[in-house]
């Protein structure tokens, strides 16, 4: 829990799971977090090595975030929970 805990942190590695996305994307993805607070996750994220940053141009800058091996097998778990919480109309 201290890894994929919070609010945001899950719904940050599905959405990031089919590829890299940029940042403003993710942000639009994810609805009601700041873009602080999502620019806060991705850092931790980043730090446990669950995400890799990529700059792919520095003027204006543009960053794209794609799962790594290790956020990859935090994925099924992911998918049970969501599986869960439909069987249970949660």
């Amino acid at each position: 829990m201290r890894i994929l805990g919070g609010k945001w942190k899950a719904s940050i590695l599905w959405h990031v799971k089919d590829g890299p996305v940029r940042f403003n994307e993710l942000s639009r993805m994810l609805g009601g977090a700041s873009k602080k607070m999502v620019d806060q996750r991705l850092k931790e994220l980043e730090s446990q090595g669950l995400v890799n940053r990529e700059v792919i141009c520095t003027r204006p800058i543009a960053v794209t975030y794609e799962i790594t091996e290790f956020g990859r097998s935090a994925l099924d778990i992911l998918e049970k929970l969501k599986d869960w919480t439909e069987d249970n109309n949660i």
